[in-house]
């Protein structure tokens, strides 16, 4: 991204998990875990500066309710609306499919997003930069 990325949301997705599993009556606390390890995998990627904490949240209990094969409601309108609204079907689509991207070992650019240090594209020195200024002050 060539940013460091030091300022997460006041309103962190993992705040919204436990809370919507308990308005959503799941009992099973391995669906719950799921949800939050999924909410983990999601903190690779740009998605907390892309996507609303809640989103990202409905996305991840949305995914450990499909593993675990618990049904939610979907009449009359799908569970998730009663927290991020109406016609946002989209955007959770989008946040499911990256965080399931993480798991994708195959996919070279996930790979390197989780392991490889993305230089910054200033072409002044800068504090995301390890060989920069700053860092050598920091030892």
């Amino acid at each position: 991204l060539g940013f460091t990325l030091h300022w997460i949301p006041d309103s962190h997705p993992h705040k919204f998990i436990l809370y919507f599993v308990r308005v959503l009556e799941i009992e099973s606390k391995e669906v719950a875990q799921k949800a939050w390890n999924y909410c983990n995998d999601s903190c690779h990627l740009d998605l907390c500066v892309r996507f609303d904490p809640e989103m990202i949240a409905c996305a991840a209990i949305l995914m450990a309710t499909s593993d675990h094969n618990v049904e939610l409601p979907l009449v009359p309108r799908p569970w998730w609306e009663v927290f991020i609204g109406p016609n946002r079907n989209e955007d959770l689509s989008t946040v499911c499919n990256s965080i399931f991207a993480v798991g994708d070992e195959s996919d070279l650019d996930i790979r390197r997003s989780k392991y490889a240090f993305v230089p910054s594209l200033m072409t002044d020195p800068s504090f995301n930069d390890p060989d920069s200024y700053l860092w050598s002050l920091a030892d």
